[in-house]
């Protein structure tokens, strides 16, 4: 009985102890306390620059110089540049009319397009 006793109350001082020590769910911080969270956040690296864009930007007018492209040497508006090094044909061009594919889109390299002025009202 008596070591039954013993057991309980050295329970009960764990359990009040470990109440009065621990932080709940809730509970409030310890003063000078960070979570690990907060530290790993202080301690996270900043993010790269960008790398600085290649081609023409989108939305600009560009003049095709690839001879055997249906499009050879006429002016198309630039739908998207992607900026990966290992894509082949980078520069997506939308053209005002269609090819023999009923086609108005095409994809180019970036030496087979200069910048050119947009054209102006009635001409294509």
């Amino acid at each position: 009985m008596a070591m039954r006793l013993r057991g309980l109350v050295l329970l009960a001082v764990a359990a009040a102890l470990g109440l009065w020590n621990s932080t709940s769910f809730v509970g409030a911080r310890l003063p000078g306390r960070t979570s690990s969270i907060a530290l790993e956040a202080e301690a996270a690296p900043k993010k790269k620059e960008k790398a600085p864009w290649v081609g023409p930007k989108k939305g600009s007018w560009v003049k095709i110089l690839r001879p055997e492209s249906y499009w050879y040497q006429t002016r198309g508006q630039v739908v998207n540049v992607n900026q990966k090094p290992e894509v082949k044909y980078p520069v997506t061009v939308k053209f005002d009319r269609v090819n023999f594919s009923n086609v108005n889109t095409n994809g180019f390299a970036l030496w087979e397009v200069i910048e050119a002025p947009a054209p102006g009202p009635g001409e294509v």
